[in-house]
């Protein structure tokens, strides 16, 4: 007695070979199932990478305004006077992980006046003031310059000087290379800076090197060598932690120290960072419904107009699983196409548009590969319903249809 006849099962490489077949076999309902999810996915890759850039161009603007630049200066003790900070305190600040960049600024001598030249009267005073910078000071505030530029170690024992906007202004100095008078001394103008949001006392203030006040004024290096403030760039992060991490690191003895943070800045960070990257994901989410939406409903169509190839197979012996997967296979290689089209496509909108705009790209790179994982997921999800229906359609139910 003859057994019962086993159903017919496909090996993996003959599933995929027939699900290739069945994907290249219509280019045109190919390429109108696989452009949807490719549109799908090109709105999703230039709209989160435009998302992108214009959150990194405004946290930047945040940054520059002073959303992550701290100022620590010396407290003041119970009696109200002024306690120095630490020697080591710059040292100590920039040991810490957050701590980007120190810049340090000295005590400037008693009554120092500035002129634009030796002619001018020293009664008419123009309250402009002086600070001394250790070399390095201003790359902490990330400063730029309208012209010239700053002083360095190299020359932080000669007579220079930097102005800030409005002293130049004053002064009526226009160009690096002219010359001011401070205390009866000339100075030469190596550079004058851009307005200085994040720290306006700059933009009234003569920068001049910390070697050169100490060697011009010996009788009052006790004074000078005092630190005036610590100019510190940090990480982005809660104001009022990093308020106490630098407390703590300028004086870990626990003296008092005066911690300026732009506690409002860094706050509308932080809801600017959430919110737009909440608004790239909600996009992402959108496009890609849509484009497992088209496959879906391309899908449906597919399994109604192949309901004689479904039956003759089932008679055949191909079983319902296989069936199924077949389906469901195609389904993910149209996804697959499109996702490779779409995530090209809107990875050179994404750049253009950033660079059209004159900001930096800021497309997610190694998001890339998730954004394809998520679509093909799309895909098989949508064929699930397409090919149950084709699985329980019955060799005799099919060819009868077709």
């Amino acid at each position: 007695m003859m057994g019962e006849r086993k159903p017919l099962r496909m090996r993996a490489a003959d599933l995929m070979r027939a699900a290739w077949t069945g994907v290249t076999g219509r280019p045109s309902r190919t390429v109108l199932a696989a452009l949807g999810i490719a549109l799908g996915v090109a709105a999703y890759v230039a709209l989160s990478g435009i998302a992108a850039s214009n959150q990194t161009a405004l946290l930047d603007r945040l940054d520059a305004l002073g959303a992550n630049l701290q100022v620590v200066t010396p407290g003041r003790d119970a009696a109200g006077n002024s306690v120095p900070l630490p020697d080591a305190a710059p040292d100590t600040i920039a040991r810490q992980d957050q701590v980007e960049r120190v810049g340090v600024f000295l005590t400037a001598p008693e009554k120092l006046q500035t002129f634009r030249n030796d002619l001018v009267p020293a009664s008419n005073g123009n309250a402009i003031g002086v600070m001394v910078a250790r070399p390095g000071a201003l790359d902490a505030l990330d400063v730029t310059y309208a012209h010239g530029h700053g002083t360095g170690e190299a020359d932080a024992g000669l007579p220079l000087a930097v102005l800030g906007s409005e002293t130049a202004w004053r002064l009526g100095v226009t160009r690096e290379g002219d010359r001011i008078v401070i205390d009866g001394t000339w100075y030469g103008v190596v550079g004058i800076l851009d307005p200085v949001p994040q720290a306006p006392t700059l933009d009234t203030s003569v920068i001049i090197p910390d070697a050169w006040t100490l060697a011009r004024y010996p009788d009052q290096t006790a004074r000078i060598s005092r630190i005036a403030a610590i100019y510190v760039r940090t990480e982005s992060g809660d104001a009022e932690t990093m308020r106490r991490m630098l407390a703590h690191a300028a004086d870990p003895a626990g003296g008092p120290v005066a911690v300026g943070v732009s506690a409002d800045l860094s706050k509308a960070r932080a809801e600017a960072d959430g919110s737009l990257t909440t608004l790239g994901l909600a996009i992402g989410a959108i496009a890609l419904a849509v484009g497992g939406m088209s496959i879906a409903n391309m899908m449906v169509v597919t399994v109604m107009e192949r309901r004689g190839e479904i039956g003759l197979r089932r008679a055949l012996g191909a079983t319902p699983g296989t069936i199924r997967m077949q389906f469901v296979v195609e389904s993910a290689l149209l996804s697959a196409l499109g996702a490779t089209g779409g995530i090209l496509a809107g990875a050179l909108v994404a750049v253009g548009a950033a660079v059209h705009a004159g900001q930096t790209p800021a497309l997610d790179w190694a998001g890339l590969p998730a954004a394809w994982g998520a679509s093909m997921l799309v895909g098989v999800l949508a064929g699930l319903y397409p090919a149950a229906r084709a699985c329980r359609l019955t060799p005799v139910e099919a060819l009868r249809g077709e």
